[in-house]
């Protein structure tokens, strides 16, 4: 048989025997359009010429690893192919800002959300990816966080198109946590697993085809992931419009987390008294599409600091996310443990030296409240590890 290789934007993908048969897979990954009013209508004004924002926040599925080149992620395929698609004079009109951080669940992204994809798209998105299904877990938390994002989205704007995606990988994924919050908000989804699942099972392609280690899809599966994305779109452009649904005025979970104030210096409600975590760390994540730190602001005890004062935080919040640096082991300088405090209670020991570090982010959730109130938190050295260094790379709250 003849292989026919199907790609709407890079001009190659999967290698499957008929053109048939890599649509099938395209539209057995659409999950649910949800209510298409938002979605349909992003699309027009698209089509009219009108600014439209798009953007994608995720982990590195979303940021582009997997192939040689990050910009052939599935993510910046998708952005050309709504351009080439449905915009008019070469998509002038779309704007894309691509928020993927490898190694980033929905916490981090949570904790990420205004600062990494509005303030950077200078625009609340009228299109949104939602790319965390394979770097949560199953704990409720994640729950929090991803309907977090999702309205605030929702909230800021009310038009924005939200599109929950799935991604595959060997070990699974947490698309049935997050399918009763997106069904909440009646937004579109996406599922890659079970289609991929299914193709390998039956020959259809070689897992080697999809993915280029365990979590991450190759060039081609990236491509297969923006098919089946701009197929939703064609779906809902040749669809009916349905009526406008309001933002449910219920959340889905509980506790979920909205309304998060990223922490960059002091502000009104936050006071910071650095303590021995006076420095800046220069080795944080980076992003690949700018090569620069993803964390400019941190607060960071050097190794063998002189000082052992804890950095101590007086503010009125809800809920509070503190995020730290797992030191990758090639690293000339030494982490240790850090002490978290909350109203003089221990909350937890956070180990920066773990074993297997590469320089990643663990984000945590001190505590998640039903009213906001005074608290005082306070990090400092275990006192196993007050000669080691320690970075936090980002604190929020909600309000």
């Amino acid at each position: 048989m003849s292989i026919a290789i199907v790609g709407n934007v890079a001009g190659d993908s999967l290698p499957v025997e008929t053109d048939t048969a890599y649509q099938k897979m395209v539209k057995t990954a659409l999950v649910d359009t949800g209510n298409n009013y938002r979605l349909k209508t992003v699309i027009e004004k698209i089509k009219k010429g009108k600014k439209v924002y798009i953007a994608a926040i995720g982990g590195s599925v979303t940021e582009g690893a997997g192939p040689q080149d990050f910009k052939d992620g599935y993510a910046y395929q998708f952005f050309r192919a709504v351009k080439k698609e449905f915009a008019p004079d070469g998509g002038k009109n779309v704007y894309f800002n691509n928020a993927g951080l490898s190694g980033t669940p929905s916490l981090l992204g949570r904790l990420r959300y205004k600062s990494d994809v509005v303030d950077v798209l200078g625009h609340e998105p009228d299109l949104l990816i939602v790319e965390f299904a394979v770097n949560d877990g199953g704990e409720e938390v994640f729950n929090q966080s991803f309907e977090g994002i999702v309205r605030d989205a929702l909230l800021a704007n009310p038009e924005c198109a939200v599109i929950a995606l799935y991604s595959a990988a060997t070990y699974g994924n947490t698309a049935a946590n997050k399918k009763k919050v997106a069904s909440h908000y009646q937004i579109s989804q996406i599922d890659m697993l079970p289609v991929v699942n299914d193709a390998i099972k039956n020959g259809t392609f070689k897992k080697e085809d999809y993915y280029a280690d365990y979590v991450h899809p190759t060039k081609y599966g990236h491509t297969l992931m923006s098919d089946s994305l701009l197929y939703l779109l064609k779906t809902v452009d040749n669809a009916k419009k349905d009526k406008k649904v309001n933002v449910p005025s219920e959340t889905a979970v509980k506790k979920a987390l909205t309304n998060v104030v990223r922490i960059l210096d002091n502000d009104d409600n936050v006071k910071i008294t650095k303590g021995s975590f006076d420095s800046t760390d220069d080795s944080c994540q980076t992003l690949k599409k700018t090569n620069k730190s993803g964390f400019p602001v941190n607060w960071h005890k050097k190794q063998n600091s002189s000082s052992s004062e804890p950095l101590v935080l007086n503010l009125k919040c809800k809920a509070f996310i503190l995020t730290y640096k797992v030191q990758g082991n090639w690293m000339s300088e030494k982490f240790g443990k850090a002490e978290v405090y909350v109203d003089g209670k221990l909350a937890g020991t956070y180990d920066g030296g773990a074993e297997g570090g590469w320089n990643n982010c663990e984000a945590r959730v001190l505590f998640n409240g039903t009213e906001a109130r005074e608290h005082k938190i306070e990090v400092k050295m275990h006192p196993d590890s007050e000669k080691l260094g320690f970075t936090i790379v980002a604190m929020g709250y909600t309000e």
